[in-house]
């Protein structure tokens, strides 16, 4: 498998002296092109912090980040916000639509911003609201939406400039089961394209049947990582994971300590 991202040695810490927080100690870490991979862990273990690096929001201190072979750290922070705009794309726990706006204007307004032609920018929402199953309601303003609904035109935001790396923080978290699974499954559909890698940092262990590996994070270190076989209507959709060295999900699945 090719690597869509590629972590050495990351290591990422805030503040001075004894007030430092080691937010990432030494990170390894490969993503394959086609894959969707999850982030698990306790609140403040490094998760939004890595994923923020990956996708060139934050620098890290020391190590090595390539993303499809581009190493961000050489880039100038100019080149690398063309590099993120060109090829990263965001889907968060909040929506974040602009309520004054149709839903296809909020999936096209990042393209006119960028200065593609209105008409142009419209086109390009309308395939990806075709590609999240959000066609009939391109005319809609978003308070007529129900959360799924409104999470999957953030998610053809996300995905209208066609990029290689989708990073989603707490997709599922704000939706019931149904919701939920229709956003996952869309989401699926997305990682697997060819070129293109998913992270999701969630959780929601109703997820976790969607991915192909599960990594946990605990202070700054990935301790654990878990590699899933995905199955369609794969039944278990709620199997616990356990922060024990010696356990797996509900599926049998064995963790595989990391380091």
């Amino acid at each position: 498998m090719d690597h869509a991202i590629s972590l050495r040695k990351v290591v990422k810490t805030f503040g001075e002296g004894q007030a430092a927080v080691h937010a990432l100690r030494g990170i390894n870490l490969d993503i394959g092109a086609g894959e969707l991979f999850m982030l698990i862990g306790p609140s403040g273990c490094g998760k939004t912090t890595l994923i923020s690096i990956v996708a060139g929001i934050l620098r890290q201190d020391a190590g090595e980040v390539r993303l499809f072979g581009e190493d961000l750290r050489t880039m100038s922070e100019n080149a690398q916000a063309d590099f993120r705009a060109r090829n990263v794309g965001f889907v968060f726990q909040q929506y974040n639509l602009v309520p004054t706006l149709t839903v296809q204007e909020n999936v096209a307004l990042t393209m006119m911003i960028g200065g593609l032609p209105r008409r142009r920018a419209m086109d390009r929402a309308a395939d990806a609201l075709f590609d999240v199953e959000m066609s009939d309601r391109m005319q809609a303003m978003p308070n007529s939406l129900s959360g799924g609904q409104q999470q999957r035109v953030a998610i053809a935001r996300a995905i209208v400039h066609n990029p290689r790396i989708l990073v989603c923080d707490e997709p599922t978290s704000a939706l019931d089961h149904e919701k939920g699974r229709q956003v996952m499954e869309i989401l699926r559909a997305i990682a697997i394209k060819p070129g293109r890698a998913l992270i999701v940092v969630t959780h929601d262990n109703r997820v976790f049947k969607y991915s192909d590996r599960i990594a946990t994070m605990q202070d700054g270190h990935i301790i654990r990582m878990v590699r899933r076989h995905f199955v369609p209507h794969d039944p278990v959709d709620s199997a616990p994971v356990s922060t024990s060295a010696s356990a797996g999900l509900a599926d049998g699945t064995a963790f595989a300590p990391v380091g």
